[in-house]
């Protein structure tokens, strides 16, 4: 099964034949905070403001092309909005899933909480950072994670990071991360990090950028996602509403359809 952290996410959406295209506009936006929002609304900040803040001050890549992890452009460039400027490595690693766990751990990362950044192997087994730092390496037998201990001092914080990423992408997926998240009963109390997700071999995962909402209770959300093969992280477009996009409305969200998958009721999870 861990084999099968590398193919999480392949094309399985049923959105109506007719696809809207929308047009590219003439802002320049530099970050998430910096997206138009409609008439009356306004940013949410109310669960980790943390973590919130970190998503919303997110920059964008001046070009707005989505490339590979190998340098060549996505052949699809129609599905985004924006792109996030967070460098994916050279590897075929951060794919869909591996696009949640990189933001949530980065965010961890940057803050020094490095005993918060863990996570469950497709295994079952955990794999934490903080383990990391003291000595524990893992892996693969028989088809779970073997820890062993090296000698080894820490002298650079980030290259050491970089490192356990890559075991995290190598052995994590959307399967093992639905099992990790927690499941968000009432999807009106969507919150910026929250996960859509569909654990499984495919399955596919998409990350809540922001939310916001108005006086009449009514709650919009940008998502972003990763993809296979390993491809910049990108805030993607809302086809069933062109004119709300890349706003996604909250009011008989299922199915949620995304350019390239769709969410049933019960996919909102939590970190």
């Amino acid at each position: 099964m861990l084999l099968y952290a590398f193919i999480s996410c392949t094309d399985n959406v049923k959105i109506p034949a007719t696809i809207p295209r929308i047009e590219s506009t003439n802002k320049v936006v530099k970050n998430i905070r910096g997206i138009s929002l409609p008439q009356g609304f306004s940013y949410v900040n109310d669960h980790d403001s943390s973590y919130t803040d970190w998503l919303l001050n997110l920059n964008f890549k001046k070009d707005n092309k989505v490339y590979l992890y190998d340098g060549n452009l996505k052949s699809n460039q129609d599905i985004h909005y924006e792109v996030l400027d967070i460098a994916i490595g050279k590897k075929d690693l951060v794919q869909c899933a591996d696009a949640a766990m990189k933001l949530r751990s980065d965010h961890l990362f940057e803050k020094h909480r490095y005993d918060q950044i863990k996570f469950t192997g497709t295994s079952g087994d955990e794999i934490s950072f903080d383990s990391w730092l003291r000595g524990t390496r893992w892996k693969e037998k028989k088809g779970r994670l073997v820890s062993y201990n090296v000698s080894k001092p820490v002298s650079n914080i980030q290259n050491e990071y970089n490192a356990f990423m890559e075991i995290v992408f190598s052995y994590c997926g959307s399967y093992s991360l639905s099992k990790q998240l927690r499941a968000v009963n009432d999807e009106n109390s969507v919150k910026a990090g929250d996960v859509f997700i569909k654990g499984g071999f495919p399955g596919h995962a998409v990350t809540v950028m922001a939310v916001a909402k108005n006086d009449l209770g009514q709650t919009i959300f940008l998502l972003s996602q990763g993809y296979m093969p390993a491809q910049d992280i990108h805030i993607l477009k809302n086809f069933s509403k062109p004119k709300l996009s890349p706003w996604y409305e909250m009011s008989e969200i299922y199915p949620l359809y995304t350019p390239q998958w769709q969410f049933e009721k019960g996919s909102l999870k939590r970190w």
